[in-house]
């Protein structure tokens, strides 16, 4: 906790605000993409999907491919499960904000858990499809059967590990939008990159939750942001943003969100 603050602490000292901010795509991406309005009836369907879930006494096990939880053990309760791994409001709003606004047809998500972002982004616009992955079998079965029938006919759900899931994938047209939020170890984080390379354009928004998750989950964030394939990297503190586009000068920003 105290690790936590004291990176909040910090970023809030150096993030920018949208007249801080001199690059016409991330200041179109704060100006813009961050303020659009949620639609009521999309955000109650998330909430009470959420709540729903932290209701649900009922225990699972739980099987852990990455760095598993620092507060659960092996079986957990959903309720728990939705309170610590299911993403919150502000975050949740930012997944369908992203879709929303960029209107990627073809999104991947790597740690579907209850399926509580999967919604946000499979609402997020019409015509985007998503592919969602979940190593656990007990999870990915209660969002498969739970997930909302609104949005159900966009999304593929998968049960494999990451790694496994990127190897085994065959050539087709690339994702637009990648949203990985499961595996919290660098080397696996690495790993899951290298793989995707061949599945992502220059302009794909690959999205990484949990950045300050662990010292080592903040050392791969800091190691990206200097990684020269990736040429814009945005730190919205609990998520990181990288993109190639590798047409531009290579910046760096930190997003008051």
């Amino acid at each position: 906790m105290i690790y936590l603050v004291r990176e909040y602490i910090k970023y809030c000292l150096i993030a920018k605000n949208r007249h801080g901010i001199h690059s016409p795509f991330v200041y179109e991406f704060n100006d813009q993409c961050l303020r659009l309005p949620i639609p009521d009836y999309e955000f109650k369907i998330f909430k009470d999907l959420k709540k729903n879930f932290q209701k649900n006494n009922t225990s699972i096990d739980v099987t852990d491919l990455g760095a598993g939880s620092k507060k659960l053990k092996k079986q957990r309760k959903i309720s728990e499960i939705a309170k610590i791994s299911g993403s919150n409001d502000k975050y949740g709003k930012l997944l369908f904000r992203l879709v929303a606004h960029y209107q990627p047809k073809r999104v991947l998500e790597l740690g579907t858990s209850l399926g509580i972002g999967t919604y946000m982004l499979a609402a997020g616009h019409e015509n985007t499809h998503v592919t969602t992955v979940e190593g656990c079998k007990s999870t990915y079965e209660i969002a498969r059967r739970t997930f909302p029938a609104s949005q159900h006919a966009k999304v593929d759900f998968v049960n494999e590990g990451f790694i496994s899931y990127l190897r085994n994938l065959k050539s087709q047209n690339p994702f637009d939008l990648v949203f990985i939020d499961g595996d919290h170890r660098s080397e696996s984080l690495y790993n899951q990159l290298d793989l995707l390379q061949a599945f992502i354009h220059d302009e794909t928004i690959i999205i990484l939750d949990d950045i300050r998750w662990s010292k080592d989950m903040l050392m791969a964030w800091n190691h990206l942001v200097q990684n020269s394939d990736y040429h814009l990297t945005i730190d919205l503190f609990k998520m990181g943003v990288l993109i190639k586009r590798g047409h531009q000068e290579k910046e760096h920003f930190v997003v008051r969100y």
